[in-house]
């Protein structure tokens, strides 16, 4: 069965807090806080407004536990309720926080103004994304004038097998840490065209690197194709990604190598700036 796109969101936020835990410390606080946050990422992982019973059961804890915590966010402005319906969903809090964040990522400046490039070329959308541990996320797009767009699933923890982006940066790593990572990820089905053959991984991946870029179709969860390419820090890591997302209709090969030609001066004139900033 595939996992529609989905990702278990719940278990990026539990190994994260794990590896903050201290030894000591007040156990009360910090399980309140540990609650609190496999609330936001319950409402997280839907797009869509969650009832009292969705949210806890995502969550892991008792309808009661849960609207405590519903209602101290509500009150901060992390979760909002619809009057009508009782149905919650992120508030704007998490907006206020995820544009400080956003702000402190050096890559994100340098690569807007060549994104808006790209899609004046090819006339489809663009996408940044960043890569964090064994996933990416899509950060920013550049809309195109196109009637007919892709969701661009920004602020989703994408694998890095999956996806033209995603390979684009795991091609990238060095043979050992490639090992480690598909040593520890299971490669799991997000569609008809999710590749979960190690073995066709990796030669996908040695395709990759021989000609620059990836191309996807598909494989997280909207259908549709993306042609893509990494961006290096100055110390040579593969840390992000660019690529044009075009609808199944409108891709062909032409349109594959107008990407390509439009996305290769775009991520070196993102380097070149990122460079500059190290420096």
């Amino acid at each position: 069965m595939y996992a529609r796109g989905k990702i278990e969101i719940m278990s990026i936020q539990r190994e994260a807090q794990t590896k903050l835990r201290p030894a000591g410390g007040d156990s009360a606080a910090l399980e309140a806080v540990d609650r609190a946050t496999r609330v936001l990422f319950a409402l997280a992982a839907q797009p869509f407004a969650s009832g009292l019973a969705e949210i806890a059961a995502r969550a892991e804890l008792t309808k009661p536990t849960a609207f405590r915590i519903l209602a101290t966010l509500a009150a901060s402005g992390y979760v909002s309720q619809n009057a009508e319906t009782g149905a919650y969903r992120l508030g704007s809090g998490p907006l206020r926080l995820a544009a400080s964040v956003l702000r402190d990522i050096p890559v994100r400046e340098p690569a807007l103004a060549a994104m808006g490039a790209v899609r004046d070329s090819v006339n489809e959308s663009v996408v940044l994304s960043l890569r964090q541990r064994d996933y990416r996320y899509n950060i920013d797009s550049v809309e195109a004038a196109n009637a007919i767009g892709r969701a661009q699933q920004i602020g989703v923890a994408i694998p890095l097998y999956s996806g033209a982006a995603s390979r684009a940066m795991l091609a990238g790593l060095e043979s050992e840490e490639l090992l480690s990572y598909l040593t520890r990820v299971p490669l799991i089905a997000y569609s008809q065209t999710t590749i979960i053959d190690r073995d066709r991984l990796l030669q996908n991946l040695a395709d990759v690197r021989a000609r620059g870029y990836a191309v996807s179709n598909g494989e997280f969860a909207s259908p549709g194709h993306a042609v893509a390419m990494a961006i290096r820090d100055p110390a040579g890591r593969a840390i992000a990604a660019i690529h044009v997302s075009a609808p199944r209709s409108r891709f062909s090969a032409k349109v594959e190598a107008a990407c390509v030609a439009a996305l290769g001066p775009a991520v070196k004139a993102i380097e070149s700036r990122l460079r500059e900033t190290f420096e």
